[in-house]
């Protein structure tokens, strides 16, 4: 078995990264349109983990606004200069490569891109009970009213948590 590699993404792996998130996420679709302005946007922040030549898990990130995360399936247009926080827009692995230490290296690699920035928050939205893996980075939940209209579209599950770097 070769061992995977972990790289920031190209525009050539996004039909694989939809691939992963019909694995990962089948509830959550994405399309084209928002991996590619993400990538385009923020390459830094966009890295893949690849395997025998197939892409095997991504992870997305970039400024935002505190307590302001993008709908699900909704383009930006840009990152605001006004961006306060750093946003783990989606982090996906297929099953075989589960602790196997990719998530650590792409939240590893995430937090980086982050401190390098200069950011001293990270927020995200955890689905379908991810909130306890999250937990083990050190990513808390965050209450907040303005946030539950956003929550809704991810589920009944959805919670909103953030990390201090």
């Amino acid at each position: 078995m070769t061992s995977f590699t972990f790289r920031n993404a190209r525009l050539e792996d996004l039909d694989g990264v939809l691939s992963v998130q019909a694995v990962v996420f089948p509830a959550f679709q994405e399309g084209r349109a928002t991996f590619s302005e993400r990538l385009q946007l923020y390459p830094d922040g966009f890295f893949v983990v690849e395997e025998d030549s197939l892409i095997k898990g991504y992870l997305v990130s970039y400024p935002f606004q505190r307590l302001n995360p993008p709908p699900l399936d909704t383009l930006i247009g840009s990152v605001s200069p006004d961006s306060d926080a750093y946003y783990v827009h989606d982090l996906s692995l297929l099953p075989e490569m589960r602790g196997r230490g990719a998530a650590v290296a792409m939240v590893e690699a995430m937090t980086s891109v982050a401190r390098r920035a200069n950011f001293a928050t990270m927020g995200l939205i955890a689905v379908g009970g991810a909130d306890i893996f999250w937990r083990r980075f050190g990513f808390a939940p965050v209450f907040a009213e303005a946030l539950e209209p956003r929550l809704r579209a991810y589920g009944a599950e959805a919670v909103y948590m953030e990390r201090p770097l």
